[in-house]
């Protein structure tokens, strides 16, 4: 197998891509050098930081427990530095099998979001490719499902043929803008790229132990800012959340997603969304959250209230100010059809089903993964 370079391996799906790849390795009874640039943070060293981030004991699938470590001494290696900044040692060729998952995922409105988000999915992700454009033999590149904007009916694979975008924030539109000038440079040096688009990950739900995920961000995070406020205020009151009646997210467990970015490097076509063919009603996951949270007053609204109580108004101000967007968006389905064959072997989970047991173990553990009790022996 070539060498392989991987970005972003610090955040949820970049470290359960890594997970996969261990898996598939050992499956094949096969090795082979794994690069992974980790930047240093909060005092750590790359190395650091992958052992404690990584390959944590409350994270790690249980499927490579029995051999990670041997593969982690003998296949893997950290470039330390920035996506920007970082070099590729001779011995890994020029032949390179890159997944590139590196990425700000802020979702804000405001000029200091457009500065995060130009400088890091934009400007550092440009400087990226140029150190590994002569180097690379195919690159997955990580994108979002979201980067097609808010469109109303059927989303298919291909956006680039595609002229009308409304963006909803900053980071879809430079996760299309970035999209689109790296097939460009794919083309010019005679690589293969396959642009891979998740759309809102939960935790996992193929591999034990179920439902964990290294960030607990997105619907979660509005389970976790309501769980705070029922614990601030005693009575929480009426909460009117904005949202289309009609709408619905789609969720895909990380795992699912990782499986699908690890094939997506034999894939001929140039993009793909990694979604499910089903979204989860908006309105059915916020009142499976807020039952959680023990708040009985949530209502449903078409635009955003005027005459907020101090709860709705933290909420429109923080999480609300990114998330609404998307609870508002236009009525939609992806087609689905690409990533279901490519995990035709893989049942595709029913995210509606399973979600209360999903959520349920995210707040249990206070959306901490330090609160997993970890079994003894």
């Amino acid at each position: 197998m070539a060498a392989i370079l991987i970005t972003g391996v610090t955040g949820n799906i970049g470290s359960h891509v890594l997970y996969e790849l261990l898996f598939e390795l050992y499956i094949k009874k096969e090795k082979s050098p794994i690069y992974v640039v980790i930047r240093k943070g909060n005092g750590k060293s790359g190395s650091e930081r992958l052992q404690n981030e990584v390959f944590s004991p409350q994270l790690i699938p249980a499927k490579i427990k029995p051999f990670y470590r041997e593969y982690l001494k003998d296949c893997i290696c950290v470039l330390e530095g920035d996506i920007s900044s970082f070099e590729i040692p001779n011995k890994a060729g020029s032949q390179l099998i890159v997944y590139h998952l590196a990425a700000s995922v802020n979702l804000g409105k405001g000029q200091k979001a457009k500065q995060e988000i130009a400088e890091t999915n934009y400007k550092y992700t440009k400087s990226f490719f140029e150190i590994i454009k002569t180097r690379t033999k195919k690159l997955v590149f990580v994108s979002t499902a979201f980067s097609r904007g808010d469109i109303e009916g059927v989303i298919k694979d291909d956006y680039h043929t595609e002229s009308d975008f409304k963006f909803r924030n900053f980071y879809e539109e430079f996760k299309m803008k970035i999209e689109k000038e790296v097939l460009e440079l794919a083309d010019a040096n005679n690589f293969e790229c396959t642009i891979a688009r998740p759309s809102v990950v939960s935790g996992r739900l193929l591999d034990f132990p179920k439902y964990v995920t290294n960030s607990y961000i997105v619907f979660y995070a509005i389970g976790a800012f309501f769980s705070k406020m029922k614990a601030i205020y005693k009575d929480v009151g009426k909460v009117r959340i904005m949202l289309n009646p009609e709408g619905g997210l789609n969720i895909v467990p990380v795992d699912y997603v990782a499986k699908a970015i690890l094939r997506a490097a034999n894939l001929k076509e140039n993009q793909i969304n990694i979604t499910h063919t089903k979204n989860v009603a908006i309105q059915y996951l916020l009142a499976m959250m807020f039952n959680k949270c023990g708040i009985d007053g949530l209502e449903f609204v078409t635009e955003e209230p005027k005459d907020k109580s101090i709860v709705e108004a933290l909420f429109y101000k923080t999480i609300g100010s990114q998330l609404a967007s998307y609870s508002v968006s236009k009525k939609h389905e992806f087609e689905s059809k690409l990533v279901r064959n490519l995990l035709k072997d893989i049942e595709e989970p029913d995210m509606t089903s399973v979600f209360k047991e999903l959520y349920d173990f995210a707040h249990n553990i206070n959306f901490d993964n330090k609160n997993i009790k970890l079994a003894v022996g």
